[in-house]
């Protein structure tokens, strides 16, 4: 139980090196002679199936995968699918997008349009609207000043009716 000095350590444990070394090679040829003989069954079984005339079960073909339509289909499933996943977009998205865009740019083309064809009369009435736009918006500015002037006002305007 106590430490050990010296000599007594090396009389308790003697050196077994001769002793692992042949044990690990004995071991390493049986490993070696199972190895043979499982490749020579393996050979003899191989030989045998080959000399036998008998025939091998078969799991049978569904029809349906068999169909050239179906194989057909499911190659186009298969190439959508890559092409989807490279894309990012699905094709219903992608169609989506180019209606969307198409219509903008008609919305736009439109709308330039009717900019340049406008008569005479239509763009004096687009400038009346703008200048009453104008007014009221100057006019809620006015109402927009101080309280005090307001009230002012109003008394001002009173002491003139009562007058």
């Amino acid at each position: 139980m106590g430490v050990t000095h010296g000599k007594k350590r090396d009389l308790q444990h003697p050196p077994e090196t001769h002793l692992n070394v042949s044990v690990m090679q004995m071991h390493k040829l049986e490993q070696q002679n199972r190895y043979w003989e499982l490749q020579a069954s393996l050979s003899q079984l191989q030989s045998e199936e080959e000399n036998s005339n008998l025939i091998r079960p078969q799991k049978p073909l569904n029809p349906l995968t068999a169909s050239k339509s179906h194989q057909e289909l499911h190659k186009e499933l298969r190439m959508t699918h890559k092409r989807v996943h490279q894309e990012g977009k699905t094709e219903l998205q992608r169609a989506l997008e180019k209606r969307r865009w198409e219509q903008r740019v008609k919305a736009s083309r439109d709308q330039e349009e009717a900019k340049r064809s406008r008569s005479p009369f239509h763009q004096e009435l687009l400038k009346r609207q703008q200048r009453l736009e104008k007014f009221e918006r100057d006019k809620g500015q006015q109402r927009e000043g101080p309280e005090f002037l307001r009230v002012k006002e109003r008394l001002r305007r009173t002491a003139v009716l009562d007058a």
